[in-house]
């Protein structure tokens, strides 16, 4: 498809025993240019002790693309999956100092982890999407794009903008 005969796109990363393997496997091609041009170069700056520092580059960068292109996609931004990567950091590091010789949990947790991240993403961008569709803007302009409407709509009220019944 993509003409690459070559190429490894993903490994088995639906045999994941923990988040740090789910994440090197999932994507092969943007994980090694993350860990080549993020990783690999940040690392050396500061030594052994900077290593905590070249991991949080690695995911604040794929956060922010990751948001970058929900932005541009949904046309507003709202920033929960970005969170969840960062909110995910605990839970991800507690899994590694907790892992033991039950593979099989450590799998399920993790698929469980995925399904509830993903559920929770779908829950709270279908409610912004929602609100930019049926709520009145809050600021005019380009700041409206930055301002959580499901967070400042008002319900129980209907009123009239632009020729549009609002239901807020």
């Amino acid at each position: 498809m993509l003409r690459f005969g070559d190429r490894l796109f993903y490994k088995d990363w639906w045999n994941a025993t923990d988040m740090s393997t789910y994440y090197r496997t999932w994507n092969i091609v943007v994980y090694e240019w993350l860990y080549t041009y993020v990783y690999r170069d940040m690392y050396p700056l500061c030594g052994k002790k900077c290593r905590t520092l070249a991991i949080t580059m690695v995911f604040f960068l794929s956060a922010v693309v990751h948001e970058y292109i929900l932005t541009v996609a949904f046309r507003f931004f709202y920033p929960v999956l970005f969170l969840q990567f960062f909110l995910a950091a605990g839970p991800v590091g507690l899994m590694s100092v907790l892992r033991s010789t039950k593979e099989r949990f450590w799998n399920v947790l993790l698929w469980c982890c995925i399904l509830f991240g993903t559920g929770m993403l779908m829950c709270f961008y279908s409610c912004e999407w929602y609100a930019r569709q049926n709520c009145p803007p809050v600021y005019n302009g380009a700041l409206d794009v930055f301002v959580p409407r499901s967070w400042t709509c008002q319900t129980g009220s209907a009123h009239v903008n632009d020729g549009r019944l609002y239901h807020g």
